[in-house]
């Protein structure tokens, strides 16, 4: 019966990894621009290759004149160091905190702060008595409070606002990290703009309170039955990976 079975999952897989002529990718040029695509696409995808690498997949919709927009970044929790786990998540959420030139009052004084801040955090993650723990993280506490006062909370998120962007999100999984919002067809340049600057140089501002929100998201899901089962499946099949020994 093993054997039977066994046979019959081997041609399952061979004749379900042949190509399928029906789909194929294909290369084309329009407006003096090459793309892929797939044949017989229901959607009539194209996939643009900018000179930087980055792909861009374009598909039109014509329920009403908007874009759903969709960053997606090739990384996410299995490239974190083993001695940080959650790193790609929490990068995720500092992602909307802004940057040098928006989501702050005066970013030179600023600064100052954050970089005493960041500073502190090496040296605490280096310190293995629990006192000397304390007394730093009471001085990160103490000048994260001066921070905040330069801070402008949100303000990635009304800029999107105001150009018409709504569903402003962010989620990440083992292997990527995706943004995604939905625009106005005529605000494209405009959220490019935007969306180009925090990409280009992030500040990890309110970081040493997101840790909360971090927190807060791990602690629904250690309550929720549907992702014990899958942390207690990964650990048991994926014996030598992150997906498995990392959570």
């Amino acid at each position: 019966m093993k054997k039977n079975m066994l046979i019959a999952t081997c041609i399952f897989l061979f004749t379900h990894c042949q190509p399928n002529e029906k789909y194929r990718t294909t290369i084309q040029q329009s407006g003096g621009y090459r793309y892929e695509s797939v044949t017989n696409d229901p959607t009539n995808t194209r996939i643009y290759t900018l000179d930087n690498g980055l792909k861009v997949y374009l598909s039109k919709l014509d329920n009403s004149p908007r874009i759903q927009t969709f960053t997606v970044i090739k990384a996410g929790s299995k490239n974190d160091p083993a001695n940080n786990t959650g790193l790609a998540h929490y990068l995720e959420h500092m992602m909307f905190k802004g940057t040098d030139q928006f989501g702050t009052k005066n970013y030179f004084e600023e600064k100052v702060l954050l970089d005493s801040i960041e500073s502190l955090f090496n040296h605490y993650g280096k310190l293995t008595d629990p006192e000397k723990r304390k007394s730093v993280f009471k001085q990160i506490d103490k000048l994260s409070y001066k921070a905040a006062e330069f801070e402008i909370p949100n303000e990635f998120d009304k800029m999107i606002s105001l150009i018409g962007g709504k569903g402003l999100n962010a989620n990440t999984s083992n292997d990527r990290t995706l943004y995604t919002a939905d625009i106005p067809a005529n605000e494209i340049e405009r959220f490019l703009k935007i969306e180009g600057a925090r990409f280009k140089k992030i500040v990890n501002r309110l970081f040493h309170t997101e840790l909360e929100a971090v927190y807060e998201e791990k602690n629904h899901i250690l309550d929720d039955d549907y992702w014990k089962a899958c942390d207690s499946m990964q650990k048991h099949i994926f014996l030598n990976h992150p997906y498995g020994q990392q959570s």
